[in-house]
């Protein structure tokens, strides 16, 4: 999927005023886009000067990881200290041939200790690509350890970019911190209602109604920002 120019100049835009220590959250079904949108996110925070490690869930390598993170350097275990060059980490536990119940422990510790060390150095942008997978007791039960990240993000420069297929699976600490949030196509009451609440811009029938108007690779593009109406992002044109 290649953005047109359109997208383009919002994702300039963005760059202008999006300022380390902010965060994002993107919503969508599965084959929306989301993916495509946050990488233009990592891309923005590179550009800016700054490191980013997305977390990697996946149990085997697939189109997601291996086409849309070409280039980027794998990390099993999160170092304390990149190299010049590593702005692009895929921290990605070795997993691949384990079934998921071995799994689990392994990428919920290799997750713990890079959460530990990112909170204890700052300046890192954070791009969770599984956010109900992280957050859901079921998987790896680590919604404290990401909200956490989002109350230290201020003060500690850090950026968190945040994936989820729905938006109310997220702690509530995602919502009162972020930035800006670009959501896909939901119908969901709790989707809406939370979403509603960031900015106090629209009411959730409303915000139902301009989502709803949406195709399937639109995202409706909400910033906090008092003086910044939401728009909505295509990325298919």
């Amino acid at each position: 999927m290649k953005i047109g120019p359109t997208t383009e100049e919002q994702m300039r835009r963005l760059s202008r005023e999006w300022r380390q220590g902010e965060h994002v959250l993107v919503s969508g079904a599965t084959g929306s886009g989301k993916t495509r949108l946050a990488r233009e996110l990592d891309r923005i925070r590179i550009n800016n000067g700054g490191f980013v490690v997305a977390f990697v869930s996946k149990l085997r390598p697939d189109a997601t990881v291996v086409k849309e993170y070409a280039g980027w350097t794998r990390w099993t275990k999160m170092r304390k200290r990149p190299k010049p060059h590593e702005n692009r980490i895929l921290l990605w536990p070795k997993v691949e041939g384990l079934p998921a119940r071995e799994a689990l422990p392994i990428q919920r510790e290799v997750f713990a200790e890079a959460f530990d060390i990112i909170s204890q150095h700052g300046r890192w942008t954070v791009h969770v690509q599984e956010g109900l997978y992280t957050c859901s007791p079921t998987f790896l039960n680590m919604g404290p350890d990401l909200a956490m990240l989002h109350a230290l993000g201020r003060s500690a420069d850090i950026t968190c970019i945040t994936e989820a297929q729905r938006p109310s699976h997220l702690p509530l600490i995602l919502y009162g911190s972020a930035s800006h949030a670009f959501v896909g196509r939901t119908r969901e009451s709790a989707d809406l209602k939370r979403l509603s609440e960031m900015g106090g811009k629209v009411s959730s029938r409303e915000l139902g109604e301009r989502i709803a108007a949406n195709g399937r690779h639109d995202f409706l593009w909400l910033p906090v920002a008092p003086d910044w109406e939401p728009e909505t992002v295509n990325l298919a044109k």
